[in-house]
């Protein structure tokens, strides 16, 4: 490859450097371009399991849970500082923005039999085992009775 001491503006390093710039303010921005990681505790009780997650400032209506099969899925977004679209924060520790969590449970839930509760800021979940029949045994007849 010949050296060009005129570098391209447009060339693939500079798309590169300029993705990786933007890239770079969007994570800058608070509450954009990130989600916050979940963490959960996950318990193994008679029939169910019982999910335990903490949930600072967040209300109940700004939480979604759903049930397919063995798949649960938490997502929400915690709230807003109350002067936070007043001031400039300089150091946060506190969860912001969207958060997402999708867990493959060990077993089928009865999504019917879920209970979820939001209490001081922790929510629980508990996850029963979707019962199913048990096998049925059947007897054949022969021919002519029945």
């Amino acid at each position: 490859m010949p050296f060009d001491p005129v570098p391209n503006p447009f060339g693939p390093l500079q798309a590169l450097r300029s993705l990786q710039a933007e890239f770079q303010r969007l994570l800058a921005e608070p509450g954009r371009g990130r989600s916050t990681h979940l963490a959960f505790a996950l318990f193994q009780k008679e029939g169910s399991l019982l999910l335990r997650t903490p949930l600072p400032s967040v209300a109940a209506k700004d939480v979604s849970i759903e049930v397919d099969g063995n798949v649960l899925t938490l997502s929400g977004q915690y709230c807003a500082e109350p002067d936070e679209a007043a001031a400039i924060a300089h150091h946060v520790e506190r969860p912001r923005g969207c958060f997402s969590r999708t867990l493959h449970l060990p077993f089928e839930v009865d999504p019917a039999r879920v209970r979820a509760r939001l209490e001081r800021g922790v929510l629980e979940v508990e996850l029963p085992h979707l019962q199913k029949c048990a096998p049925v045994k059947i007897t054949v007849q022969p021919a002519g009775q029945g």
